[in-house]
């Protein structure tokens, strides 16, 4: 699939726009557009462990007060990636995970978010042996916030405790349970 630069359409009626994402008006609709993005579970089969994030979240601070959130490995497609470039490049800052060149990524079945934006999800659960990947230190995007966040791994039988902090973290906690069989 092509990416798309949302940022480049003309004709849009443009109500408001910042580096993140732009209000148009269409159909009589306010429509936020933001950037396609993707996110992961990796599940490391040998060890019997998946990854999460424990990150300093703004926006859900501001909300509930609260500075960490345990959320999926994940981010915008960034112009000129697919969606398969991006959760590789997104593995590698943010888990330090370098999957094998030949490695064949499997996406979910991509969704919208909202009503009223018109971006997609693309998720990922991402079963790995230890001749598919190895670690390398994790490196981040640069930004202050990602700095303030790591990757943890977690042993599959905390699975049913964990707390998700946004639906489409949930959703991904509950399709994880499917691969493994667990009940949901």
């Amino acid at each position: 699939m092509k990416p798309v630069d949302i940022f480049s359409e003309a004709g849009d009626e443009q109500l408001y726009e910042d580096p993140h994402l732009k209000v148009i008006k269409y159909e009589d609709w306010s429509i936020i557009k933001q950037k396609d993005y993707v996110v992961c579970i990796p599940y490391l089969i040998e060890t019997n462990q998946f990854v999460m994030r424990y990150e300093y979240i703004p926006t859900f601070k501001y909300v509930d007060g609260q500075e960490y959130h345990v959320t999926l490995i994940g981010g915008g497609v960034e112009t000129g990636e697919d969606h398969n470039t991006s959760i590789i490049r997104e593995l590698e800052e943010e888990a330090g995970i370098v999957l094998r060149e030949d490695f064949k990524l499997e996406a979910m079945k991509p969704m919208f978010i909202s009503k009223s934006s018109s971006n997609k999800v693309h998720p990922y659960i991402i079963p790995l042996h230890e001749r598919d990947y190895h670690e390398i230190q994790v490196r981040g995007d640069g930004t202050k916030h990602e700095a303030m966040s790591k990757s943890v791994k977690i042993d599959t039988k905390f699975l049913a405790s964990i707390v998700s902090s946004d639906i489409v973290t949930e959703y991904m906690l509950i399709k994880l349970k499917e691969y493994m069989n667990l009940q949901v």
